[in-house]
């Protein structure tokens, strides 16, 4: 099921959709080795437990919950990829309206969600969305009303600290791989190209990222009624080749996480 919400203008996401869904193809990405795993023990998923993928992209995510028995509801503002997220599903939900096992998928912004009502939902999952969405605020302020008095939200972003747009990289010194970060607290939007390296491309691949300080998100957290109640830092599973930088680099990758995932409850 597609149901569109009016909205005022695309996303960029439209335009790497193709380019997106090729990567969660492939079987060694993050999504897979890293972020699913750890994402699936956080959330200890319950059959019938309502979940809304919120900036679901391709429906990746939403569809394991569904095969685990949540009822899913998904959205983006990506035409493109809710289509994807469509052809994806081989299955139907335990909705009424949909039948045994199927996924209710919308095209509309993040902070719009009016196909759920007040008091509705259990868990708001937001997997590697809230760095490409400007409005954060607006998005909370519509997870605090359709959440259950005992509801929550578990988001995975980009190492806030670690993984700062155009201001954070690896360094190789003394035999010693180390992250270097030239700004942390200061707010930023930027262009971002998701294919740095790839020389085949006729054209960059390129969406639009916003860093923001830890502080930030706890400060708005607060603000809006919400209470943290887990953080964890991940790590990359990827492993270097044989080279002199090899143990240094995959000692490197232990101690520096990439990603952070943060559970946050309604209070």
């Amino acid at each position: 099921m597609i149901k569109k919400q009016k909205q005022n203008k695309d996303t960029s996401w439209n335009k790497v959709a193709d380019w997106y869904d090729e990567l969660l193809k492939n079987d060694d990405s993050y999504q897979a080795k890293v972020i699913l795993p750890n994402l699936l023990r956080v959330l200890d998923l319950k059959k019938g437990e309502k979940v809304y993928d919120l900036a679901c992209g391709q429906g990746y995510f939403a569809n394991v919950f569904a095969h685990m028995g949540a009822d899913v509801v998904a959205s983006d503002l990506s035409k493109k990829l809710i289509e994807k997220a469509k052809e994806e599903v081989k299955f139907t939900s335990h909705r009424s309206d949909l039948g045994e096992g199927g996924i209710a998928f919308y095209i509309t912004p993040a902070h719009r969600a009016q196909f759920l009502k007040d008091n509705s939902v259990n868990t708001v999952v937001i997997v590697l969305a809230i760095q490409n969405i400007e409005n954060i605020n607006e998005v909370l302020v519509e997870c605090k009303r359709i959440l259950k008095k005992d509801g929550r939200i578990v988001m995975v972003l980009n190492h806030p600290a670690f993984r700062v747009p155009q201001a954070s990289d690896w360094i190789f010194q003394d035999g010693v791989q180390s992250r270097i970060v030239s700004k942390y607290l200061s707010e930023s939007k930027l262009s971002i190209d998701m294919t740095p390296g790839e020389k085949n491309l006729k054209k960059k691949i390129s969406t639009i990222s916003f860093h923001r300080s830890l502080q930030y998100y706890v400060k708005l957290f607060a603000k809006n009624g919400f209470a943290i109640t887990r953080l964890e830092e991940w790590i990359s599973h990827k492993q270097s080749g044989t080279g002199p930088r090899q143990l240094a680099e995959d000692k490197a990758r232990k101690e520096i996480p990439m990603f952070m995932c943060i559970e946050i409850k309604n209070i």
